[in-house]
């Protein structure tokens, strides 16, 4: 039986080139642990919201971002849910999306992506004059990066168009009342500005390692 060499191995995984996706990116390797943490957070914060809070409506009030709310109404905005259906959709939304995206992008960059998207969400909500809860707008920053890779590997992409389109432009027409528009576009769009912004550094990267080469 043979001796395994500690340093050997060390050495070894040191000088391992980094497994990179077809975007360009550091690939996570594993399950998508922080999209199981972000749905355990929302499920933790549906559940013992209303308890700490006294109410299911007192909770919802407390963490809902408006014009005028504090920063960190922000992000608690973004873990209150105002109904099991609520929640149901965005956490399936959620876990169906990080399982492609996080190992694509990388931990930390889909956590970026995630946070960011929220966070441009609840600046729509409060620049057009509304209020809101729930994950949506990370959701649809999501949405709107996913449409983004599948078009930057020259896939179809028309259907994650029409989604993003009913859910955002439904409630003008009559169509899913209730819905914050407001959340999900600045979601969209700073979801999507971070996904551009991400691959531009792709660009730059292999630009820079060709130029190298040659």
């Amino acid at each position: 039986m043979g001796v395994l060499c500690v340093d050997c191995l060390n050495e070894a995984r040191a000088q391992a080139r980094p497994v990179r996706s077809r975007l360009g990116f550091t690939m996570t390797a594993g399950p998508p642990l922080a999209t199981y943490v972000l749905i355990g957070l929302n499920v933790v914060a549906y559940v013992l919201g209303p308890v700490l809070y006294g109410s299911a409506g007192a909770w919802r009030n407390a963490w809902a971002v408006y014009p005028g709310s504090g920063w960190e109404d922000w992000i608690l905005s973004g873990f209150a849910h105002g109904s099991l259906w609520h929640i149901g959709f965005n956490m399936l939304a959620l876990f169906q999306l990080g399982s492609v995206l996080e190992p694509a992008l990388g931990r930390y960059r889909f956590l970026a992506l995630y946070g960011l998207s929220l966070l441009g969400g609840s600046l729509s909500v409060v620049i057009l004059g509304s209020a809101a809860i729930g994950a949506s707008g990370a959701i649809f920053g999501l949405i709107a990066a996913y449409g983004i890779v599948l078009k930057r590997l020259n896939l179809p992409y028309t259907q994650v168009v029409v989604i993003a389109a009913i859910f955002i432009g439904g409630p003008f027409i009559g169509l899913l009342p209730g819905v914050s528009w407001q959340g999900h576009l600045g979601g969209a769009i700073v979801g999507a500005l971070t996904m551009l912004a991400m691959f531009r550094g792709v660009d730059r990267r292999e630009a820079a390692a060709r130029g190298a080469r040659s």
